[in-house]
């Protein structure tokens, strides 16, 4: 195939698209297919994984290696990522532990320099990672997150849509859709204005947003008052969505600082 460099080492059963480019020293190995017009720079690693269309693999990127989980025996699972995404200088994706639910990627996400998708991970579409970032095992991402650099994300822990956190924040707890947080162990500090702009939400369900912000997490009551009170409101669907994220939440929801001012725990 002309389109991969003499020196790339090929295992036989990987199914690659004629169209798709592979760079100098890349060690593309079993259970792997990729889509059309990939391009897969210098010195990456992928196994065990199912790639779409269009996707940008910078340089010494790690996909679909082994999880970094004592648990993991071996088996044959798997990283699945979709098209368009560019994936930036030594990124790490770990494949699953678990067969039946691979580490996903959506489409149209960029990860940064130096971030790290642990196992078991779901990422969805349009996600913006920046430098050395690290995600434990078992996150889930929803739709238009930004995360600046140094973000740490605690294992289980979901970030709802449109969500942002600030560089350096340290996330042990659910990050309810639309938030800002911040923090050493962060808090919410407001909502993502620009993001929800830039998503496509109109005004009326932005108002709602910021009222339901106010009462869920500025308001003072117990978190399950203000959800029924917001429930008895007829809600609009992205508010809907808030109200699910936090019921549904395990690891309890990030709530908001008591002060603007007020020092990080």
């Amino acid at each position: 195939m002309s389109n991969i460099h003499p020196t790339a080492l090929i295992n036989p059963s990987a199914q690659i698209d004629p169209s798709t480019t592979v760079g100098p020293f890349t060690i593309i190995g079993p259970d792997v297919v990729i889509g059309k017009n990939n391009k897969i720079g210098p010195h990456c690693v992928i196994e065990n994984t199912t790639m779409g269309d269009d996707n940008e693999i910078i340089a010494s990127a790690f996909i679909g290696v082994k999880p970094q989980d004592l648990s993991y025996k071996g088996e044959p699972t798997r990283v699945t990522m979709g098209s368009g995404n560019q994936i930036r200088e030594c990124v790490t994706i770990h494949r699953s532990t678990h067969l039946d639910s691979p580490t996903s990627i959506g489409d149209g996400c960029l990860l940064m320099a130096n971030v790290h998708v642990a196992h078991d991970c779901h990422l969805g579409n349009h996600i913006i990672i920046a430098n050395s970032t690290g995600i434990a095992g078992h996150v889930t991402v929803e739709d238009r997150v930004v995360m600046s650099g140094m973000v740490g994300i605690h294992q289980f822990v979901r970030i709802g849509t449109m969500a942002m956190l600030s560089g350096g924040a340290m996330i042990p707890l659910d990050i309810p859709p639309y938030c800002i947080a911040q923090g050493e162990r962060a808090r919410l500090v407001g909502l993502n204005v620009v993001g929800m702009r830039r998503g496509g939400l109109d005004r009326a369900s932005m108002t709602e947003i910021k009222r339901a912000y106010k009462l869920l997490f500025r308001s003072g009551k117990r978190l399950d008052d203000s959800i029924a009170e917001l429930e008895a409101q007829n809600p609009c669907p992205e508010v809907r969505h808030m109200i699910d994220f936090c019921k549904a939440s395990k690891r309890g929801v990030t709530m908001a600082k008591r002060k603007m001012n007020e020092h990080d725990d």
